[in-house]
């Protein structure tokens, strides 16, 4: 019994004390935080002679043999609007700002293209 009312009388006690700290003016001003400057981000350059060595390209021809035979996994990583305007049937949408978390999800049983304008 004497446990009951000790602990009845600490949550009351607990609860009282909640109560008047949040009914206090606080003392001080928090401190904002600095706001962060939006830039924008330049376009990446051009990829240099041997980069560009390093990416496969696909011929128009060839990709739309690959596509209509499903024979890989296209991935159009414009944005939304330019998705919505036009895009390759059977492409997945993933714009390039998500790219990195959708990994996971990205089929990995036949050849990725990616493509953008």
């Amino acid at each position: 019994m004497v446990v009951l009312i000790g602990g009845g009388i600490a949550v009351a006690a607990l609860v009282g004390w909640a109560v008047t700290r949040s009914m206090q003016a606080p003392t001080t001003t928090p401190a904002m935080p600095e706001p962060v400057p939006i830039t924008q981000t330049a376009a990446p350059p051009p990829p240099q002679a041997d980069e560009a060595a390093t990416v496969a390209r696909a011929e128009v021809a060839q990709l739309k043999q690959q596509v209509a035979s499903g024979a890989v996994t296209v991935i159009d990583v414009r944005d939304m609007d330019s998705y919505v305007r036009e895009h390759i049937p059977g492409a997945l949408h993933i714009p390039m700002t998500r790219i990195q978390g959708e990994i996971a999800y990205i089929p990995k049983d036949k050849p990725i293209v990616t493509y953008c304008t």
